[in-house]
C-alpha cells in the first residue's frame, strides 16, 4: 500500500438470522427462522444508483428498438427513479425463511427477496395453503 493511502472500511450490515412465526387460521403458530440482509446508508445509496443507472442505460439501448421504443424509453425513464427510491429506503431485505408449515406440517424453505414487513403472505409449496410469516415491526439489533 502506498504511503498516505487510506483504507475504506467495509459497509456495516450483512446477513443475520431472526426469529418469526408461520401462521395459519385455527392452527398453532410454528416457529420460523428468517435470514435478513441489512444495509447501511452507503450500501443502499450504491444499490439505488446502480438500479437507476441500469434503467436509464436500458432506456438508451431501447431507443434503437423500432416501435418498442415508444413504450420502453418513457417506461424505463420513469421506472428508474421509482425503483431507485424504493431501493434507497430498503434497509432490511428478507432473503429466505425456513420452518414448518402450520397447515400440513411439511418443511418450508422459501426464497423471499423482499423488504422487511411485519406480515408477509406466502404459499406452502407442499400443500398450497396461504400462510402468513409474522415478524416484529423492526429487526432486533444484536
Amino acid at each position: 500500500m502506498t504511503e498516505g493511502a487510506s483504507v475504506i472500511p467495509p459497509p456495516a450490515g450483512g446477513t443475520e438470522e431472526h426469529a418469526g412465526s408461520f401462521l395459519y387460521p385455527d392452527r398453532p403458530p410454528m416457529p420460523a427462522s428468517v435470514r435478513v440482509e441489512s444495509r447501511d446508508r452507503r450500501a443502499r445509496l450504491v444499490r439505488a444508483a446502480r438500479t437507476l443507472g441500469a434503467c436509464w442505460g436500458l432506456a438508451v439501448v431501447a431507443i434503437f428498438l423500432p416501435v418498442l421504443h415508444f413504450v420502453l424509453v418513457p417506461l424505463l425513464l420513469v421506472l428508474g427513479p421509482a425503483l431507485g427510491w424504493s431501493r434507497l429506503n430498503e434497509a432490511h431485505s428478507l432473503l429466505r425463511a425456513s420452518g414448518s408449515c402450520p397447515g400440513c406440517g411439511g418443511a418450508l424453505e422459501l426464497k423471499l427477496g423482499q423488504r422487511w414487513r411485519e406480515r408477509t403472505m406466502l404459499r406452502c409449496p407442499a400443500c398450497g395453503r396461504g400462510i402468513e410469516l409474522r415478524l416484529p415491526a423492526e429487526p432486533e439489533r444484536g
